[in-house]
């Protein structure tokens, strides 16, 4: 039997690839243990904040059948495969795996010796990957051209910026209540660039969703989009074709010199920009911010929850927590500055007076366990 450990983390992921290969969903771990004597595979997919989760399962499922094979995927393992093969994983897959995880199975099946580390194949033509299961929203786009020091996407899906056709999107959104989707920049869609909106093929993925009769969601929650790419164009085609009355961006910081030493490739009046053009538009602006970069220093954290509070009296949302260095990227090994008394007072009060969502208490250093 092969089967893939399945939450609410991973859930995108998975619907991907359980079609390619079938077998069975575990959404409990206890399930796993249940079936644990007909189980041949099991196949994990997690980021880095799951890791010691992962780790819990992974040492009891070797206590009690040390001959299944583990296979992981996913942000922390593309990474950190070498980590994560020291997490008890037999196997890793760095990267994609529509064409790559088909091929370890069948190579497993026939009796061969795979590499325990694989770099997984991008694929270029999202048309020849249409059936998603369990259903979620779907990905019209991968990859990133932007290189923030701080994001695992560029490094996992590459710099070239692809994007799933408008016919395959209209067909499988078919059968799909509410219409959402995932993609690093929802207004980068049909762009060759990734780097400034295509208007018209924006409108015409649009319209040709609008005239499904469904809800349809864009540049909102599961996705979001950039800064600099919110203007007047891109916010009449939302007001026009959708439902959704925030627009999602991330600022990250207030502070310029922030910006450009974490690589983001925007400025704080894209920011400024992004929410006045929203409040024109009638949308609200949700804005995600990070505090605790490396370097950063208590003065760019006093402008960012500057930055914050002009947005607050601009009637915006602001979702805010604390920087975590991600496997594979530039901070990987960075430590997180800690958050100074007054930073973390503020914070609270603006929490409990409903203005902002987040978390941020958490407090990192390589000297605490």
């Amino acid at each position: 039997m092969i089967g893939f450990r399945m939450t609410s983390k991973n859930k995108y992921s998975v619907s991907k690839l359980y079609p390619l290969i079938g077998g069975t969903l575990f959404k409990e771990f206890g399930e796993i243990i249940e079936n644990l004597d007909s189980l041949d595979i099991l196949i994990y997919s997690f980021m880095s904040m799951q890791e010691k989760e992962v780790l819990s399962e992974i040492n009891e499922l070797k206590k009690l059948k040390k001959d299944v094979i583990l296979i992981a995927g996913g942000a922390h393992p593309s990474g950190c495969p070498e980590d994560t093969l020291n997490l008890g994983f037999d196997h890793v897959i760095v990267g994609e795996g529509e064409i790559s995880l088909p091929n370890l199975i069948n190579s497993i099946k026939s009796g061969k010796t795979p590499e325990k580390i694989i770099k997984g194949k991008p694929i270029e033509n999202f048309d020849d990957y249409e059936k998603i299961w369990p259903l979620a929203p779907i990905e019209i786009t991968r990859g990133c051209p932007y290189n923030c020091r701080f994001c695992q996407t560029p490094q996992i899906f590459g710099k070239n910026i692809r994007h799933r056709s408008i016919e395959s999107i209209v067909k499988i959104v078919k059968t799909m209540g509410d219409i959402r989707f995932v993609t690093p920049n929802a207004f980068s869609y049909g762009s060759k660039t990734g780097t400034k909106p295509d208007i018209e093929k924006l409108e015409k993925l649009m319209k040709s969703l609008f005239e499904i009769k469904k809800r349809l969601f864009f540049g909102t929650f599961p996705s979001e989009v950039r800064p600099e790419f919110v203007n007047f164009e891109t916010l009449d085609l939302v007001n026009k074709y959708c439902d959704n009355r925030y627009i999602h961006f991330g600022a990250q910081s207030g502070s310029d010199e922030v910006l450009k030493h974490i690589r983001r490739g925007h400025l704080v009046s894209d920011v400024i920009n992004a929410v006045e053009t929203s409040k024109e538009c009638d949308l609200i602006p949700k804005v995600d911010f990070i505090f605790g970069f490396p370097d950063e220093t208590d003065d760019q954290r006093k402008e960012s929850i500057d930055l914050m509070k002009y947005i607050i009296k601009k009637n915006g949302k602001v979702h805010a927590h604390y920087f975590m260095p991600l496997c594979g990227t530039y901070f990987e090994n960075s430590t997180p500055e800690l958050l100074e008394k007054e930073t973390l007072d503020i914070l609270g009060k603006m929490a409990k007076k409903g203005q902002i969502t987040g978390s941020w208490g958490y407090q990192y250093s390589k000297n605490l366990e």
